[in-house]
């Protein structure tokens, strides 16, 4: 993975020397994610060590939900801003990552082939809808899976660089009362005028492997 002419090793080493001057290198190198290098298919924990640094890397129990986790490992788990979360398909090996998630706060980006703007936390439904080029399929609100998007309808979303599988969750704006209408567990069209006028955004990214 590349970070506009950084590999992710120098780029990695590149932040750990900004850390006394956070904020200024902070808007030199933004976070860039991709199912490539450390997080490629067939990656594992060495890989991430090899490019974030051993200080960077820890193993944790993750919250998969409904009170159940499951072993994986943090990229910088010490600074809410860049912290990655990544699940393994052989959680005992860790390897070959099965999902690797932006938790709400970071910063981290993603930039999709043909795809503008990169996706990030904060994007309106609008705005992810204009980056796919068509309109996509979002859950409704107030359950466990409320608000996830993951079927962009052939839409330039579908192919994130690398070849894996990009999933979103939006909120709704908070005040709304008449949420009724687009609750449930059923798929809504990002165009739907019912959807779009509780004003969602991102507010969770996740790139899987299956």
């Amino acid at each position: 993975m590349a970070v506009e002419g950084l590999s992710v090793r120098a780029f990695a080493a590149a932040l750990s020397f900004c850390l006394p001057l956070a904020a200024t290198c902070a808007a030199q190198q933004p976070e860039v994610l991709g199912c490539i290098g450390p997080f490629g298919r067939t990656a594992n924990e060495a890989a991430l060590i090899k490019a974030f640094g051993q200080q960077n890397v820890a193993r944790a129990e993750i919250d998969v939900g409904e009170g159940m986790t499951e072993a994986g490992t943090i990229v910088y788990p010490r600074d809410p801003k860049r912290r990655l979360q990544v699940l393994w398909h052989d959680s005992k090996a860790r390897s070959r990552p099965a999902s690797i998630d932006i938790p709400r706060g970071a910063i981290w980006r993603i930039d999709v082939p043909g795809a503008q703007p990169p996706i990030r936390q904060g994007m309106t439904l609008a705005e992810v809808e204009a980056a796919n080029g068509r309109p996509f399929e979002i859950l409704g609100f107030g359950w466990d899976r409320g608000g996830h998007a993951g079927d962009w309808k052939g839409g330039r979303l579908a192919k994130p660089d690398g070849g894996c599988e990009l999933s979103l969750r939006f909120d709704p704006e908070p005040g709304f009362l008449a949420m009724e209408a687009i609750s449930g567990d059923r798929p809504f069209s990002s165009a739907d005028a019912r959807m779009r006028a509780v004003k969602p955004v991102v507010v969770e990214v996740r790139l899987n492997w299956p």
